[in-house]
């Protein structure tokens, strides 16, 4: 029985000499994973490696690139132009008005060119003329009466009051037939001056009303073209700045320079007036006649110039454009750089790098796939 205790108490013991603890598998399983992270990592790094090597020299492997197009900057003038519409307004141009009375005959048909004072349409005053011969009358017998109180003075006999008063009177007289015979010369309607009848609104027949114009004469020798600017252009756009006028209905056009530039600022609409003059000679205008024209308000003899799509802003409002390096065939890195917009006009848009230096004229940038590019990334060039 005593030797029986003894070997259960030997086995006991080497029982436990020869067990592992809990804490001891913890930290084999730990030093196995940092292992295997370490051969992950130099795997990975080699697979890389591999794929890099690949890429950049076996032909038959194809990177999955952005894809962008470029454009060179330009160096060299801008110019921006403010358009507007605009009208013809001829110089000379009357809507004539007749006192009232019946139209008796009309003299010139529409198209008619004619002279200052050429009749243009007779009208009938049967009032006007009663009014004259009346007037006429009187006059007559005031002229009559100071002849002979004249005659009279000359000898001596009577006052000078008489004398004076045969005097006012005849003179008044002779005044208010001449008013009256102006305003039947008013009543028929006469050209104001040299031009061409544009239109005749009346028939033989129609009674004419001082409300209402019976003919139109215009001259187009001299003629303006009319624009409204928007109060935003006040400071930039001045009085003799090159212009470009073109006439889409014409399909025609010339260079002109800004004739007059308005102080006023209508209130209805915020725009002040500018006018272009017509060189003369230039054929088809036509009074309110609309017009296209372009105004120079800027000009720079050294500036770059991209695409307007080209420059993106950021979430800080900030411009910027990306700058291509190459690396190898149709392959190229982009550098983003950040610019200043100075003027845009039409797709084209002048720049100055924030960083002087930073492009330059002849520099590749990209054009178009700009918002899927980033900084130092590489991209395909399509063309």
């Amino acid at each position: 029985m005593k030797n029986t205790l003894v070997y259960i108490t030997l086995a006991a013991l080497l029982a436990a000499c020869g067990a592992t603890t809990p804490t001891d598998d913890l930290g084999r399983q730990r030093a196995k994973l940092e292992e295997l992270k370490t051969m992950y990592k130099a795997y990975a790094d080699s697979i890389k490696s591999i794929e890099t090597w690949l890429a950049e020299n076996d032909s038959t492997v194809r990177r999955n690139l952005a894809v962008v197009t470029a454009t060179p900057v330009e160096a060299g003038a801008f110019t921006h132009y403010v358009d507007v519409h605009g009208n013809v307004r001829a110089d000379k141009a009357a809507a004539l008005f007749s006192n009232g009375g019946r139209v008796r005959r009309i003299h010139v048909s529409a198209g008619d060119r004619v002279r200052r004072g050429d009749m243009i349409i007779s009208i009938d005053n049967d009032m006007a003329a009663e009014q004259i011969q009346q007037a006429e009358a009187g006059y007559e017998l005031a002229k009559t009466a100071f002849e002979k109180q004249e005659r009279l003075w000359q000898q001596k006999i009577g006052s000078e009051m008489q004398y004076l008063q045969a005097k006012s009177q005849k003179e008044q007289a002779e005044a208010g037939l001449n008013t009256l015979r102006e305003q039947q010369r008013l009543t028929n309607i006469t050209a104001p001056f040299d031009g061409t009848v544009d239109d005749i609104m009346v028939r033989v027949g129609d009674m004419t009303t001082p409300m209402q114009p019976a003919a139109r004469v215009v001259d187009l020798s001299d003629a303006q073209l009319e624009a409204d600017v928007p109060e935003g252009y006040l400071t930039t756009i001045k009085s003799g700045a090159p212009v470009k006028v073109s006439f889409p209905s014409l399909d025609e056009g010339f260079d002109a320079s800004l004739a007059h530039v308005g102080k006023f600022i209508d209130p209805a609409n915020r725009t002040f007036k500018v006018t272009v003059r017509v060189p003369k000679g230039e054929e088809g205008m036509r009074p309110n006649l609309l017009s296209d024209i372009s105004i120079q308000d800027h000009h720079s003899d050294s500036a770059l110039v991209v695409p307007s799509r080209a420059v993106l802003q950021d979430v800080s409002g900030n411009n910027y454009l990306y700058v291509l390096q190459p690396t190898k065939e149709n392959e190229a890195t982009a550098r983003k750089v950040m610019v200043k917009r100075v003027s845009e006009y039409r797709g084209r848009l002048s720049v100055e790098p924030v960083t002087a230096g930073a492009i330059k004229g002849g520099d590749r940038i990209v054009d178009e796939g700009a918002k899927n590019v980033t900084d130092g990334l590489t991209v395909r060039v399509a063309n």
